[in-house]
C-alpha cells in the first residue's frame, strides 16, 4: 500500500511549485515587456532558483508517525458461538446486539464475548490525534500567505462521539473525522487572515490561534446560550492548536519585507565600521604625533650632545696643537744648539787632523762609503715610510670615497631627513683625515729628525777619541813603514808660533803612545 503523505510534505511541495510558477511568470513578463535579452539568454531556459528554507525540522512529526503506524490490532479468540474479542487498553470499544437498543459493551479497553451471528462491534483509538493543516490564505493587502498549522484533539465522551462522528473506516477509523476538522480549521484560518495584514500575520500569530481554538471548541465541545448548554457537541476535546510556518507566497514581497530590517542592520554595521575606522585613524594620528614629537625631541638632544662633544674635541685639538708647537720649537732650539756644538767640534777636529789627512784618506774613503750606505739605508727607510704614508693616505682616500658614495646614496633616499647627519658625518670624516694627516706628518717629521740624528751620530763618530783609536790601531803599520832615522834635526821656534807648537805637541803625544805600546825610537849612534 502506498504511503500517505503528511501535511508537511504537501506544504513543501506546494512552496516549490509556487516558487517555480512565480519565476516562470516573472520571466514571461520580462520577455513580453521587450527587455534587451541576448539570443543565448532567450534560447537558454532560466535556471531554477532554490526555494526558501522552510526551517522544518528533519525529525518526523507526530502526524507522520501517526500515518505510519498500523491499525489497532484486535484479537478474536475461541470458535463458533463462544468467541471472545480482546481489545487493547488504549482503545474505545462499542458492542451492539440485535434486539438491544443500547450498546451491550461501551468503554475504554473492555474485552467481551462475541457472537458473530447477532453481534457487531467497533474499536476506536483513544490516543490524542494530530492533524496537519495547510491553508493558502489571502491577507488584507491581497497578498498570498501559506500557513502550516497543527491541531491536536482527543475523544472526550465516546458515548456521544460514536453517535455523531463517522468511525467506519477500518484501517483509519479517525480519518474522516480528521478530514472534517481539517476543513473547518482551514476555513477558520482563512477567515481570520483575510482581516489581517501581512506584517501582523508574520509578527503575531496569537490572534489566529485564539480564533481557531474558539471556533473549533464551539463546534466540538458545544455552544452555550443564555448560560445553558444548547448542544452536547461532538464528544471530542481540542487539546491544542499551533501554527508551525507562515510563508509569504511571493519571493519579491518576502524580500521587500526583509529589506527594512536588513537595511537597518546594514546601516548600523556600516556606521559602526566607519566609527571604528575613524577611531583607528584618530589613534594612528595621535600615535604618529607622539612619535614625531618624541623623535624631534630626541634629535634635538642628540644634536646638542654632538655639538657639545665637537666643542670639547676642538678644545682638546687646540690644546694638543699648542703642546705640539711648543715641543717643535723646543726641538728646533735643541737642534740649533746641537748644530752649533757639532760645527765647533768639527772645526776643532778638522784643525787637529789637517796634518794626518793624507795618511788616513783611505780610511776616510771607507768611512764615506759606509756613511753613504747608511744614508742610503736611511733614505730607503724614509722612502718606505713615504710609501706607507701614501698607502695609508690612498686607503683613507678610498674609504672616504666609499663613505661619500654611501652618504650620497643615503642623501638621495632620505634627503629631507638626513641632511644634518650627513654634514656632521662629513665633518667628522674631515677631522679624522686631518688628524690622520697630521699624525703622518708628525711621524714623517719624527723620521726626518731620526735620520738627522743618525747622520749626526755618524758625524760624531769622527771625534777626537775615535780618530786616536783608529790611529792607535794603525800605529804598528805606520811604524813598520817608517824609514830608519839616520839624522835628527832640531828645529827651534819661539813660543808664539801656534803651528810649531801644535806639531811639537803632536809628536810628543805620538812618541809617548809608541812607548806605551812598546815602540822605541831609534837611538843615535
Amino acid at each position: 500500500m502506498e504511503k500517505r503523505k503528511s501535511a508537511t510534505d504537501f506544504f513543501m511541495e506546494q512552496q516549490a511549485i509556487s516558487s517555480e510558477e512565480e519565476e516562470g511568470e516573472s520571466m514571461r513578463q520580462r520577455t513580453e515587456s521587450g527587455l534587451n535579452l541576448d539570443v543565448d539568454q532567450r534560447i537558454r531556459p532560466p535556471a531554477k532558483k532554490k526555494s526558501r528554507n522552510l526551517n522544518l525540522v528533519d525529525l518526523k512529526s507526530s502526524e507522520e508517525l501517526q500515518l505510519e503506524k498500523e491499525p489497532i490490532k484486535v484479537r478474536i479468540t475461541g470458535f463458533g458461538l463462544w468467541k471472545r474479542v480482546i481489545v487493547p487498553p488504549n482503545a474505545y470499544v462499542i458492542h451492539t446486539r440485535i434486539g438491544k437498543i443500547k450498546p451491550i459493551t461501551l468503554g475504554l479497553g473492555i474485552s467481551f464475548r462475541y457472537n458473530p451471528n447477532k453481534d457487531a462491534f467497533m474499536v476506536i483509538p483513544a490516543a490524542m490525534q494530530t492533524i496537519g493543516i495547510i491553508a493558502n490564505c489571502i491577507s488584507k493587502e491581497k497578498q498570498g500567505i501559506n500557513i502550516l498549522a497543527y491541531l491536536q484533539w482527543q475523544i472526550n465522551d465516546f458515548a456521544v462521539a460514536y453517535k455523531k462522528l463517522d468511525f467506519t473506516e477500518v484501517r483509519d477509523p479517525l480519518g474522516i473525522v480528521n478530514a472534517q476538522l481539517r476543513e473547518q480549521a482551514e476555513a477558520a484560518i482563512k477567515d481570520k487572515i483575510a482581516t489581517m495584514s501581512v506584517e501582523d500575520v508574520l509578527t503575531d500569530k496569537a490572534p489566529i490561534i485564539n480564533e481557531l481554538t474558539e471556533r473549533l471548541k464551539k463546534v466540538t465541545e458545544g455552544q452555550q446560550v443564555e448560560g445553558l448548554e444548547n448542544k452536547e457537541g461532538l464528544g471530542i476535546k481540542i487539546s491544542t492548536v499551533q501554527i508551525r510556518e507562515a510563508i509569504v507566497s511571493s519571493e519579491t514581497l518576502w524580500t521587500d519585507l526583509q529589506s527594512p530590517f536588513r537595511n537597518e542592520q546594514r546601516k548600523k554595521s556600516r556606521i559602526s565600521f566607519l566609527e571604528t575606522e575613524n577611531e583607528i585613524k584618530q589613534k594612528e594620528l595621535d600615535t604618529k604625533l607622539l612619535i614625531e614629537t618624541g623623535q624631534a625631541t630626541t634629535d634635538l638632544e642628540i644634536e646638542q650632545i654632538q655639538q657639545k662633544k665637537m666643542t670639547e674635541a676642538n678644545q682638546v685639538r687646540l690644546k694638543e696643537e699648542e703642546t705640539r708647537f711648543a715641543k717643535e720649537q723646543e726641538s728646533k732650539q735643541n737642534l740649533t744648539s746641537l748644530e752649533e756644538t757639532t760645527k765647533l767640534k768639527e772645526k776643532e777636529s778638522f784643525d787637529r787632523l789637517i796634518a794626518k789627512e793624507n795618511e788616513i784618506r783611505y780610511l776616510r774613503e771607507i768611512e764615506d762609503l759606509e756613511i753613504e750606505k747608511k744614508i742610503e739605508d736611511a733614505n730607503l727607510i724614509f722612502k718606505t715610510a713615504q710609501i706607507e704614508k701614501q698607502t695609508i693616505i690612498m686607503s683613507k682616500q678610498a674609504e672616504l670615497n666609499l663613505l661619500d658614495e654611501h652618504q650620497k646614496a643615503d642623501f638621495e633616499k632620505l634627503k629631507y631627513i638626513n641632511r644634518l647627519e650627513k654634514e656632521k658625518y662629513e665633518h667628522n670624516i674631515k677631522l679624522k683625515l686631518d688628524n690622520d694627516k697630521r699624525e703622518l706628518e708628525t711621524k714623517f717629521e719624527t723620521q726626518k729628525v731620526e735620520i738627522e740624528k743618525l747622520r749626526m751620530e755618524i758625524q760624531n763618530l769622527r771625534n777626537e777619541k775615535t780618530l786616536f783609536s783608529e790611529l792607535i790601531q794603525q800605529m804598528p803599520n805606520i811604524a813598520a813603514e817608517m824609514p830608519n832615522v839616520e839624522s835628527l834635526k832640531v828645529i827651534q821656534s819661539n813660543g808664539n808660533d801656534p803651528l810649531m807648537n801644535s806639531l811639537s805637541t803632536f809628536i810628543e803625544k805620538i812618541t809617548s803612545l809608541g812607548e806605551n805600546f812598546g815602540i822605541k825610537a831609534p837611538k843615535k849612534k
